[in-house]
């Protein structure tokens, strides 16, 4: 296996109690999931997370969402701000991929000119039918991933830290897993299995996957604030993180701002972030800024926070955390 050192800028440290004296904390799992997807340039889930009793190691294993490549990312505090990473390909997972191809290719050409036919009615159909509701009824178009629905107008919201799957608000905080589950949230079977294991006191779980399309998720953590352990789908989900792709449709996640928003959209509905960053490759043409809204918590180090990342000025990541 390839092992690759990589330094990690602005390092979001772990969820921990204040206390007087200063201690090195655990990347948290989201942190650690967007250094290894961008040292890849790939999607990839969270397959294990493995930290030691007394927080000085922590293990996470992720694997790319076509298979293809498993990273295994190694974190010690005697060195918190890197990560050493350990790769190995699985090629056989992308074997299939021509066999597929070549048997659609024949239809590729009927298919297409059939999709779009029935498409242009559907489409027609639905224009037509949003024109003639009435203003104070919730369009269609406002579950779309572009478009947030009608909330209070702000985009940032600390009393109210919303996102919406097929319509329907849930508030960081106030639901729990097991009240998505019930309520036909498309997450993966395979996170489901874990959904009724134990979470230490003041513990934030793994991902649970939210399935938007082919090879394209968001992710929800719940958070066990108790003061001894709790199944995780009693506890109530306290982050969502989002790897938005501009150029993949999906119309099940949205939120109280739309995705197609620009920085300057952003500040205009908000104001000035609490910290912003910017940063641009000496090697490319690639730039990145990266926008913090935080408050503090009465509990916990980190408090809650909205984090809004563009490259080449489109959004591209989300990440929406409530801490008590």
């Amino acid at each position: 296996m390839k092992k690759i050192m990589a330094l990690i800028l602005g390092l979001a440290m772990m969820l921990g109690i204040a206390s007087c004296a200063k201690k090195v904390e655990v990347p948290s799992k989201s942190d650690v999931r967007k250094a290894v997807e961008e040292e890849y340039e790939m999607e990839f889930k969270c397959k294990s997370q493995d930290i030691s009793d007394d927080e000085k190691e922590a293990e996470w294993v992720f694997l790319s969402k076509d298979g293809s490549l498993e990273v295994t990312v190694n974190w010690n505090s005697k060195n918190p701000e890197e990560f050493e990473f350990d790769e190995e390909e699985h090629p056989e997972a992308t074997e299939t991929d021509p066999v597929i191809e070549t048997e659609t290719e024949e239809t590729t050409e009927e298919t297409t000119e059939e999709t779009t036919a029935e498409t242009t009615k559907e489409t027609t159909k639905e224009t037509q039918t949003s024109e003639s509701s009435d203003a104070s009824e919730t369009s269609g178009d406002e579950t779309k991933s572009t478009a947030a629905p009608q909330g209070n107008g702000k985009y940032v919201n600390f009393d109210e830290m919303n996102f919406y799957v097929n319509g329907k608000k849930y508030t960081l905080g106030k639901v729990t897993l097991q009240e998505m589950i019930d309520a036909g949230v498309p997450f993966d079977e395979d996170d489901l299995e874990d959904a009724g294991n134990n979470l230490k006191s003041n513990y934030q779980s793994s991902g649970f996957e939210i399935v938007l399309g082919e090879y394209y998720s968001a992710y929800i953590y719940v958070f066990n604030d108790t003061d001894s352990g709790k199944p995780m789908n009693e506890c109530y989900v306290n982050e969502i993180y989002f790897p938005y792709n501009p150029k993949k449709e999906q119309d099940i996640l949205s939120f109280d701002f739309p995705l197609n928003m620009t920085m300057d959209d952003l500040k205009a509905n908000a104001g000035e972030p609490t910290k912003e960053s910017h940063y641009d490759s000496e090697d490319s043409d690639y730039y990145s800024d990266t926008l913090k809204y935080e408050t503090e918590s009465e509990r916990y180090i980190s408090g809650s926070r909205y984090q809004f990342e563009f490259s080449n000025s489109e959004l591209r990541y989300i990440y929406i955390t409530y801490m008590p």
